[in-house]
């Protein structure tokens, strides 16, 4: 039933739009505690907003939910004159289907709505290929629209893998309004004997006036096999919250049980807003 329905929705996004993107619209715990890294290795449902074609290596049908509350510096509950707001998505993926694998997810932000759909396929062992779409709805002042992602998976051996997107590939005007320009993005993840995980994206994009050249990394550490513990920082890079690019940190937990995901992170935006992320978040999969 699940692989069934994403087929389905997967094949009506593309009837929807003839340009049609993925990106970090929304950042998991588990990428925001990476400092939005993770492209190379996008844990469980976040293939769906990092990387596509990463996919087609997380064979496993997986169920998830994550919400995220902001704030500035202010002490006061609900903050006053100063950002602060909630955001929430929830997300399917089947990586298990023959044909090709896919993720479905919906994401509620303060600026709009979106609905992500991505789908990869590995024509070539150890070699995954994928195409995401994004629709942007309910923005004020802002038409809705579409754009598009493409991005290429490798994983030439277990200690180190690789992966290249192109996000908003055509720039629409409705990605613009929420901060979302062309961007190019190599990931890579390093895995060191399984106890420790490193996580390098830089990134570049051109339209932007400054801040052209960015990188987002992480580092993971196994500290049981079931437990993690994550440190990230981020520089000239999307968040996601406040629609805008900047710099800051982030730190999470993660605990992982036969078939179940819980994550926690906070995630601190130093410029341009100064703002605290929390993000909670639990996925099943199966």
């Amino acid at each position: 039933m699940l692989k069934h329905f994403i087929s389905v929705s997967f094949g009506l996004s593309i009837l929807m739009s003839s340009t049609l993107s993925v990106a970090s619209d929304f950042h998991s715990p588990r990428t925001a505690a990476l400092g939005g890294a993770g492209h190379a290795g996008p844990m469980l449902n976040d293939a769906i907003f990092l990387n596509p074609s990463y996919t087609s290596f997380l064979p496993a049908y997986g169920i998830g939910g994550n919400y995220l509350t902001f704030s500035g510096p202010s002490r006061t509950t609900p903050p006053t004159g100063e950002p602060h707001g909630r955001n929430y998505s929830l997300s399917i993926q089947d990586g298990r289907n023959d044909i090709f694998q896919a993720g479905l997810a919906y994401t509620q932000r303060e600026d709009g709505t979106m609905v992500h759909v991505g789908a990869s396929k590995s024509f070539i062992k150890r070699v995954g290929f994928g195409l995401g779409t994004k629709l942007y709805l309910n923005h004020p002042g802002s038409k809705n629209g579409t754009d598009v992602t493409f991005s290429v998976s490798g994983i030439p051996s277990d200690q180190f893998q690789t992966a290249f997107i192109i996000d908003n590939l055509f720039e629409s005007d409705a990605g613009i309004a929420r901060g979302n320009y062309r961007e190019f993005t190599i990931g890579t993840k390093i895995n060191l004997q399984s106890i420790v995980l490193l996580y390098i994206d830089p990134h570049y994009t051109p339209s932007v006036e400054t801040g052209k050249l960015g990188v987002e990394s992480g580092i993971e550490f196994v500290l049981m096999s079931d437990l993690f513990l994550r440190l990230g920082l981020f520089r000239n890079s999307n968040i996601p919250y406040q629609a805008s690019r900047g710099r800051g940190y982030g730190i999470g937990l993660g605990w992982m049980a036969p078939r179940l995901s819980l994550d926690y992170a906070i995630q601190r935006a130093i410029e341009p807003m100064a703002t605290t992320a929390h993000i909670f978040g639990a996925t099943a999969f199966f």
